[in-house]
């Protein structure tokens, strides 16, 4: 009678699903995470909303969450500095890793004579493509069953991407201003390239570099010759730095959303991915002057 007591006041662990899990570290993984599992894994999201992916700090919850889970997926490239520590701490043999980074073809950039890698990969819809495909076979290797399920379905959203890729080609070609000048670090190098667009940011790739009052100067130096009408600024941060720089110029802001941290408010809405790279496609083209 103790031993059912005991069962009736603290449920035993589970039977292992037969559904793999999933956990992504941050939207826009996730997003492609579901778009090739569909109903045939367990996905979820590992930074809270309105998180900053670069100074999160995982609590018990999550290291007992990834000691049940199948596969892991992450950035890398040093977007997320916490991640080592955090996998050191989780028990699970059977968890798969995989760090996108590691096979996509990276920017890097030179500052003080120490090599820096741009991380933001997932700007870049080619990028996205093979990451999609890549999860594809990831998932067929953990759950060999369903397969063809996952190709399939991999196969349908490169179809989306592949879409919003033309948009961008074409929304973008005729801009007259092809300057995206952000009052931040770089976040939008690998978007940027891709169609086409020079990148000029105050504080280079650290998240955490502070422009100086050189940079500052010389950004509205550039934007005065070159007759720039617009600063960008990445959602979720001050708009302090924007606000000054606009002013100076003069200029109007424009914000952007990198996709790597969601508002409360945008996941209660049901935004996803996609849906945030449309706006800032509205927002370069209202930018740059292409409508």
């Amino acid at each position: 009678m103790f031993g059912l007591a005991l069962g009736a006041a603290f449920p035993q662990p589970r039977s292992v699903s037969p559904k793999p899990r999933i956990v992504a570290s941050i939207l826009p993984l996730m997003e492609f995470a579901k778009a090739v599992a569909g109903e045939n894994a367990e996905v979820s999201l590992l930074l809270p909303p309105g998180a900053g992916v670069h100074t999160w700090q995982p609590r018990a919850s999550d290291i007992i969450r990834m000691s049940e889970a199948d596969l892991f997926v992450h950035v890398g490239g040093g977007l997320e500095p916490w991640v080592d520590g955090f996998l050191e701490s989780v028990a699970n043999e059977r968890l798969r890793v995989v760090a996108v980074t590691d096979f996509l073809r990276l920017d890097k950039e030179e500052h003080s004579g120490k090599e820096a890698v741009d991380p933001h990969v997932w700007l870049d819809f080619g990028n996205d493509r093979t990451i999609v495909r890549r999860l594809a076979v990831t998932l067929a290797e953990i759950d060999a069953a369903r397969a063809a399920a996952y190709s399939e379905s991999a196969s349908a959203y490169d179809r989306e991407l592949e879409e919003l890729d033309r948009q961008y080609a074409e929304g973008l070609r005729s801009c007259p201003n092809r300057i995206l000048l952000l009052a931040g670090h770089e976040a939008f190098g690998y978007l940027a390239r891709r169609y086409h667009l020079e990148h000029v940011s105050l504080s280079g790739l650290s998240p955490d570099a502070e422009p100086t009052p050189r940079a500052v100067v010389a950004i509205v130096e550039l934007a005065r010759k070159r007759r720039i009408r617009s600063v960008f600024r990445e959602a979720g941060e001050s708009p302090k730095l924007a606000e000054l720089l606009a002013g100076e110029i003069p200029a109007e802001v424009f914000v952007l959303s990198t996709g790597a941290a969601i508002s409360r408010e945008e996941l209660a809405s049901g935004a996803t991915f996609l849906d945030l790279m449309r706006k800032n496609l509205i927002s370069l083209r209202q930018g740059l002057g292409c409508e």
